[in-house]
This record gives structure tokens, sequence and C-alpha cells, in this order.
């Protein structure tokens, strides 16, 4: 028999993390998810996964509930009031997944989904994935003017760093891996090989029918190819820095390169005109995450010569080098799931309900939330993720407006859920 831990009195949200919380593994919190979201602690959840009430497609059966907008403009602002929420609460190396649907008004689709995506990015989230939940069991369509739509996107956004050193989102892609069965043709061949040793190894490999840009005879590099690594043989390998790089040293190099060069007065085109490179060298400067690169082995060589840069402290890091396999080969893990998810819809003998397919949230959680950490539902529904939480292992709290659902949230979640309302 399930238990379920009920608690008829409020909770202060703000308590949510004190050590003799009033919660166990699974709260649900009954209330407005705007206000249940500014009453909680900032930082606290690892991952948010939703589905919001789509706009203009069901009654949930309470008056003030997200979805009965007199327009679509209205439900997306509406909804950013929410997420703004939602970001304070996510922890800086969180994650969140939005299931979200479109609606056709006039004819047309109102693109809800990009609409509220680009919201998102002027808020200062960062847009990782976009998505595309190909639903495998579609519900039939009589439309004849159009191709029935056979799939939903689901957003992962992120904190969007601000500077070199944000903190990094978790993301733990092993635990998502798809296994793959395709043996590995070439896994006789070592996948590093040292400068002294690749021209003997060279000899006992077939040369490839390749003729691109780089010499076909020339198997040490042809791998810097895309046209290469396709090529029939695929046994090819390309010089590459043989030391991993930490952020932070990094971020130490574009310091030193960018110091030297202000002392020089030397322009970055000046130096893409030394290099004869074009928008190259900028990367060479910048301190941002995304737009950031290191010169190469001989680049940095010349490089400190033109800065007249005399520290040798990060030579061995930035000019040590070995041959690296270019074959395709299958991670032994297994390999990334990709942004297309095959999985079926589910359902519930509820009226109205259309709850998330279990394998949905599972995925996001495995990838997403370390162990021991907390995953948020503020649309909980039935209570799919929380339930998905629970076998996985993880705590999580889901907000619901509307407390008629406690009898099925209890059905699906079941032992030992716990739940509350706002004060």
């Amino acid at each position: 028999m399930n238990e379920t831990v009920e608690h008829n009195s409020t909770i202060n949200l703000k308590n949510l993390m004190d050590i003799n919380k009033p919660y166990k593994d699974q709260l649900v919190i009954f209330g407005d998810a705007l206000e249940s979201l500014s009453q909680m602690p900032f930082g606290i959840v690892d991952v948010a996964i939703t589905s919001p009430p789509y706009w203009g497609l069901r009654d949930y059966g309470h008056p003030t509930e997200l979805g009965k907008e007199e327009d679509s403009q209205e439900y997306i602002n509406r909804l950013m009031l929410i997420h703004n929420e939602l970001k304070r609460v996510l922890k800086d190396s969180g994650v969140y997944f939005l299931n979200i649907g479109d609606k056709y008004v006039n004819k047309g689709l109102e693109l809800i989904p990009d609409r509220v995506a680009i919201a998102m990015k002027e808020n200062g989230w960062a847009v990782r994935n976009k998505i595309i939940w190909n639903k495998t069991n579609p519900n039939p369509s009589p439309v004849k003017d159009r191709f029935s739509n056979s799939y939903e996107v689901v957003f992962m956004f992120v904190k969007n760093p601000d500077n070199y050193l944000a903190p990094e989102y978790y993301f733990n892609l092993d635990a998502v891996r798809i296994e793959t069965s395709t043996e590995d043709k070439q896994s006789d061949l070592p996948l590093f090989v040292e400068e002294k040793d690749i021209k003997e190894l060279l000899k006992k490999v077939k040369p490839c029918d390749y003729n691109g840009k780089f010499k076909a005879a020339d198997r040490i590099n042809i791998g810097a190819s895309a046209g290469g690594r396709a090529s029939t043989n695929k046994t090819v390998y390309s010089k590459q820095r043989k030391h991993e790089i930490s952020k932070e040293t990094k971020l130490e190099i574009i310091n030193l390169l960018r110091d030297a060069r202000s002392k020089k007065e030397i322009s970055i085109p000046e130096i893409d005109k030394h290099f004869n490179t074009v928008h190259t060298a900028g990367h060479w400067f910048r301190t941002d995450r995304g737009g950031s690169s290191l010169p190469s082995s001989d680049q940095w060589k010349e490089l400190k010569k033109l800065l007249g840069i005399k520290v040798k402290k990060f030579d061995k890091i930035m000019t040590e080098e070995h041959y690296v396999l270019q074959t395709v080969r299958n991670n032994p893990k297994g390999k990334n799931p990709g942004d297309v998810w095959n999985i079926a819809t589910a359902s519930l003998k509820e009226k109205h309900f259309a709850p998330f397919p279990p394998g949905l949230p599972e995925r996001c959680i495995k990838a997403c939330c370390p162990d021991g950490g907390i995953v948020l539902d503020p649309f909980c529904g039935s209570g799919t993720t929380l339930k998905i939480a629970q076998s996985l292992g993880r705590k999580s709290i889901g907000l619901e407006i509307n407390d008629t659902y406690l009898g099925i949230i209890k059905s699906v979640v079941g032992n030992k859920l716990e739940y509350t309302y706002l004060e």
C-alpha cells in the first residue's frame, strides 16, 4: 500500500534547504507557479523540466491557469515572468528543459515555441538545443490541407555566461549514450602516435583514395579535411596539440597575449596580415568562451617573436604535438543520442491530461542532474517528472496550481509523496 505523507498546513518556501526541512524526497507545492517560485531560495535546483499549459488548447479547471490569455503574446509575456523567477531558483550549473507546443490561428501557426526561445535569449538564457520530440504514435488528424503534426520541440536552456570563467552547466553525456553495435574496423591502429613513430607506422597503412585540397600522398594531415576522413580507407592522421589546456590556463595565455599586444601597439589586422590570415588573429585575444581560440604551435612561436614575449611558461603545452587518428570511431561507451528523440506519447485515463512520456524526463535527468541533485517541474500536472526523479534517486519539487489533481499525482508518484500549500 502506498504511503503519502500529507501536510495540510502551509510551508515557508524560503526554508526549503534548511537541514530540518519538512519534506523528504518528492514534494508537491500547490499554488501559482510564479508566486511559488518567487518564494523559493536562490540557486537550489539542478535541473528543471516542464511542459506548461499550451496557449488556448486545454482548460485544466482553474480560473487563473496559464494558457487562457487573450492572445499569444500575453501568454508569452506571462511565461517569461515565470522564467525570470525560474532562472533565479536554478543553480548556475543548472539546465532547463522546456517542452512547449504551438497553435494554429486563422490557418497559420503562431510560432509560439520559437518566439519563446527568442525571448529567452533576450533575457539572458542560452539555447543549447532545440530537440525534436518525434512522437512514434501521433494522434490521427482529420486535416486535409496540410501535413499532420507528429512532433513537438523541447528546448534546452542554460544561463548565458557573461564572461570566460562563468560557471559551466552540468552535463553527463555518458549517462545517456546509446549503445552501438558496429565494429570498429580500424581498432588495430593506435589512436595517438608520437612524431618519431609516425613515418614507420605510415609504411604499414594503405594509401587512401582522396583528391581534396590536401595532397593525396600526404596521409598524415588528410585527416584535417572532412573529405579525407570520409575517404575509403579512412586511415589518416592529423597533427594536433598534445596537451589539453584548461580554461584557466587558456585565459592566462590570452591575457599574456593581450598585454603584449597592447604594449607593442600592434593592431589585430596587422597581425592577420603578418600571418597571411583573415579574421583569425582576433580569436587569439578574445576572453569570451565562445569566440576564443589559441594559435597553433608554429603560430605561437612566431607570435611570441612578433609581440616580443619572453615568457617560456606556456611553451611546452603550446608547442608539443602528436598525431591523432582521424578515422571515425565508435565511442566504446555508445553514441550521442542527438537532438531527435523518438519517444511514444503517454496517456492517463483522467480527462484532459497529456502527461510527459517517462523517457523524456528520464533522459534529461540522467544527463543534467547530478547524484543527490534536485529536479523541479513548475507545472507538474500528473507528476511524471517527480516519479522519474524518484526512480533515479533524485529529489524533486513539483508546482501545481490545481489541488484537485492530488489524487492523480498520488497514484503516479506513489510512496512517500509529500504535499503542501503556499503560506
